[in-house]
């Protein structure tokens, strides 16, 4: 008797879309949000070289010194 109440105990939560109750804290995590900092292209040749130009300003990989008329627009030409 005590089986069949614990049975329909189980069944009921997991209808009701509760875990059962030896399952694991969830350990998940949000992966972290890229940076423009995150990718470094030390010259336009690397830039261009990993298929990553041009670089707009805001996009991961840009920085000043590889935007040489400051339009906002980095490696804009791979030779």
């Amino acid at each position: 008797m005590l089986r069949q109440m614990f049975a329909v105990g189980a069944i009921a939560a997991g209808i009701a879309g509760m875990p059962p109750a030896h399952a694991a804290p969830s350990t998940t995590t949000s992966p972290a949000p890229t940076t423009g900092s995150s990718v470094y292209y030390p010259n336009c040749k690397a830039a261009c070289d990993a298929g990553a130009a041009p670089i707009y300003r805001g996009q991961p990989g840009y920085r000043a010194p590889l935007d040489r008329d400051n339009d906002g627009i980095a490696c804009e030409i791979c030779h």
